[in-house]
């Protein structure tokens, strides 16, 4: 089970999905949303597929992933799982993204960020989804629980 005390993480922070094949072979993408299944064990994350070749690629070859998300706030929590699938996006998760994108540009605008750059950055929406089964869960936010599983 996703722990009830990251959600809010999940729903709103910014995200960054992440796999590897060894040292050398490391790559990260960033999410625009994500959500968490019904059954509450995985995670979908919302992403382009223009950006993800490399990253596609390695899920064919090993499947653990990453999945990091943080707050503004500095609140943060990594996800550790296995891939299931990936799939193209219908209109109920570009709905999603797009409030997500949307309250993002807001949010980063109202920090003094430039809102066009925001707007080019976040307004494209993204077009595969990415399903994997979380297995841990890590505090990622700074602080004396850094680095420790939250027990499910």
């Amino acid at each position: 089970m996703i722990p009830a005390i990251t959600l809010n993480a999940l729903n709103s922070g910014l995200g960054h999905f992440g796999v590897a094949l060894d040292r050398k072979h490391i790559r990260h993408i960033d999410t625009y949303g994500a959500i968490v299944s019904e059954s509450k064990s995985n995670i979908i994350c919302f992403i382009r597929s223009s950006e993800s070749e490399d990253v596609l690629n390695i899920l064919e070859k090993s499947p653990r992933v990453s999945y990091y998300v943080g707050m503004i706030t500095h609140e943060a929590y990594n996800f550790k799982g296995d891939f299931q699938n990936s799939f193209s996006l219908e209109a109920n998760f570009l709905k999603i993204s797009e409030n997500y994108r949307n309250s993002l540009i807001g949010v980063l605008s109202g920090l003094g960020l430039d809102k066009e750059a925001l707007e080019k950055k976040y307004n494209d929406a993204p077009d595969l989804g990415v399903n994997f089964m979380v297995d841990k869960v890590f505090i990622q936010t700074p602080g004396p629980e850094a680095g420790k599983v939250i027990e499910r």
